[in-house]
């Protein structure tokens, strides 16, 4: 079975024999994309340089590679990333999109990522370093029923912003609690759940103090939080369990229940309801590197 190399190699020679012939014309790139956790490698078809502005898919190669190790059929891999290629391409004139981001002051939000998994891309970007994480700005250029087209504001995008790292952060802090109200509910009698009403980057909420003491006061004291994904907390009363057995149960959903790019921390968190104070409590990589 050929190797990973040689199926990008044959990928990328290949992939315009199953394409339409309006794609005959693009330019095929092998890009290293920065995702949140993550670095990959993608297929990117880009169109002759005219009036339109195209919206193009980026074709992840690994989990093309592993279509392949499945099939076993390159043919079958090239049709199915061509059709990922025709249906997700879209195309709209320059006019009747606003591509000035000044505009877009009122729909910057903000995500929480893990700092230490995202390090190449932390140094592109504005971001808020916060305990073991960070975090970052995202422009909302649409959203629908479908889900939400975003643009990550990097430090190009800041400077045509015109804004300071300050005015960047209460901007994004207002239009987050606006545009995601934050959502509370119980999930057992101990186990309480915080995120926002679309699901989406719900632990965020964790940076909102007003959310955090309406959770202590839900649970009855200080708490600890398992950051169970980007899109949402979990909260547990201190005297439930302790920073220990629950950093165990984080390990073993990062790893088998979570998706890699959605995985926040590696660390139980605490606060302290009278001193309204998040703090680390416990983290499962601290822990092997102690017991080696």
């Amino acid at each position: 079975m050929m190797d990973y190399g040689v199926f990008k190699q044959v990928i990328f020679e290949r992939i315009k024999e199953f394409l339409p012939p309006v794609f005959h014309t693009y330019d095929v790139n092998i890009t290293t994309v920065r995702k949140i956790n993550q670095k990959k490698e993608a297929l990117l078809l880009m169109p002759p340089k005219n009036e339109q502005i195209a919206a193009m898919p980026n074709i992840y190669l690994d989990e093309m590679y592993e279509e392949f190790r499945s099939k076993q059929d390159i043919e079958e891999v090239l049709r199915l990333i061509a059709a990922m290629i025709i249906h997700h391409t879209g195309s709209f004139n320059a006019q009747q999109v606003d591509l000035d981001f000044k505009n877009k002051k009122d729909s910057i939000v903000m995500n929480l990522i893990n700092r230490e998994r995202n390090l190449e891309l932390l140094e592109t970007v504005p971001h808020q370093d916060v305990m073991d994480l960070s975090v970052i700005y995202r422009i909302i250029m649409e959203q629908d029923d479908s889900g939400l087209a975003t643009i990550l504001v990097d430090n190009r995008i800041m400077e045509e912003l015109e804004l300071s790292e300050k005015e960047l952060e209460e901007l994004a802090y207002a239009n987050t609690g606006r545009m995601f109200p934050i959502e509370i509910f119980k999930l057992s009698d101990l186990l309480y759940v915080m995120t926002n009403e679309l699901k989406v980057h719900g632990a965020t909420t964790m940076m909102y103090s007003q959310a955090v003491e309406i959770l202590a006061e839900k649970i009855g004291g200080s708490f600890f939080v398992i950051p169970s994904s980007i899109h949402e907390i979990m909260a547990v009363p201190e005297w439930q369990c302790d920073a220990g057995t629950l950093v165990s149960m984080l390990e073993d959903g990062n790893k088998f229940c979570c998706l890699e790019e959605e995985i926040l921390s590696n660390t139980i968190y605490h606060y302290d309801k009278d001193k309204k104070l998040f703090t680390m409590a416990a983290s499962y990589e601290e822990m092997r590197v102690s017991c080696a």
